[in-house]
């Protein structure tokens, strides 16, 4: 009881360290919209977010740290948390720019008052509209 006890402080320790503690989890969900990166969607908007301006402007901010996030067709930007988030978002960047479905989940990230956050599991492009 005591080493279980002792490895969740640790692994706590862990994460807090990352600075991103999850308070709350919502239910499973899939989103559809845009992947777009932070601070080049707030400096270019919602108009441009599949433009050649602001697609390179993305990957130029991820490259040097920037937050991809997806602008989903109604409830807002949700800035992407967890796996997809590793290794300056590597499984987004190709996604830039483009419509996509998202599964995951909404998350409450602790001392998180910028962005909606969610955590995604799986991404896939959309298919265009016929």
């Amino acid at each position: 009881m005591l080493v279980t006890f002792i490895a969740f402080l640790l692994s706590a320790a862990a994460v807090s360290a990352q600075g991103q503690i999850i308070t709350n989890r919502l239910a499973p969900t899939t989103m559809r919209g845009t992947i777009v990166e932070v601070t080049c969607f707030r400096q270019q908007g919602a108009a441009t977010v599949s433009t050649p301006e602001q697609t390179g402007c993305a990957k130029k901010r991820v490259a040097e740290d920037g937050r991809l996030g997806i602008l989903t067709e109604g409830d807002g930007l949700f800035q992407i948390t967890g796996a997809f988030a590793a290794n300056k978002y590597a499984k987004l960047v190709p996604f830039i720019g483009q419509r996509v479905d998202v599964s995951g989940a909404e998350v409450v990230i602790s001392n998180n008052y910028d962005y909606k956050s969610f955590e995604a599991e799986k991404i896939a492009r959309v298919k265009a509209d016929k």
